[in-house]
């Protein structure tokens, strides 16, 4: 019969990809600029952090700044601070869909799927995250068979989620089959 263990591994992008880098930071009438790196970013606060050319770090006002500056810091946050301020918790749900006997065994199926629970943990809201994730499992070769090694892959997307919320996303379902040998005393023949 099967037995099978399912494991997970969970994968956050955002839809906007980009690290950070030098980049001139133009103020929002066009007269002045700055040479600096994105630091941090807090809509809360209307700030950003940055780190100048010449080493320093400073805090700015974000409406300080062209609105092309104000898209990127958003962008930017965005693609570079999701693995920083969104943590995942993977919990397992199994649904019992059947039972019987056979071969002095009960063999129980089940509907396995996980629970990913995502929780932004920043200043700033986060939106348009894909959630993409892969579940591996084997079945236990019987019989002197190979083990079979399956993967089950899928995807899910959260429009938004605001600071320091949480969002449950379930997985897709596998069937798993449990095979367990009954105690000698409801065993059918032999010995």
């Amino acid at each position: 019969m099967k037995y099978i263990l399912p494991i997970i591994l969970a994968t956050v992008f955002a839809t906007v990809a980009g690290a950070a880098e030098m980049r001139t930071f133009t103020s929002s009438q066009g007269s002045k600029t700055l040479k600096a790196k994105m630091l941090d970013y807090s809509a809360t606060k209307g700030t950003a952090r940055i780190l100048r050319s010449d080493g320093k770090t400073m805090t700015i006002p974000v409406k300080a700044l062209s609105e092309t500056d104000q898209a990127y810091i958003k962008d930017w946050y965005q693609s570079s601070m999701a693995g920083r301020r969104l943590a995942i918790r993977v919990s397992d749900e199994e649904i019992k869909t059947g039972e019987s006997k056979a071969n002095n065994g009960r063999v129980t199926a089940y509907d396995s799927r996980f629970k990913l629970n995502v929780r932004n943990n920043g200043d700033s809201a986060f939106e348009d995250i894909e959630i993409k994730y892969c579940i591996f499992y084997t079945i236990d070769g019987v019989d002197g068979a190979k083990n079979k090694e399956l993967v089950s892959n899928g995807q899910a997307n959260i429009s938004s989620i605001a600071p320091r919320t949480d969002q449950d996303i379930a997985t897709g379902t596998v069937k798993l089959t449990k095979v367990r040998p009954l105690p000698a005393s409801q065993c059918v023949g032999g010995t």
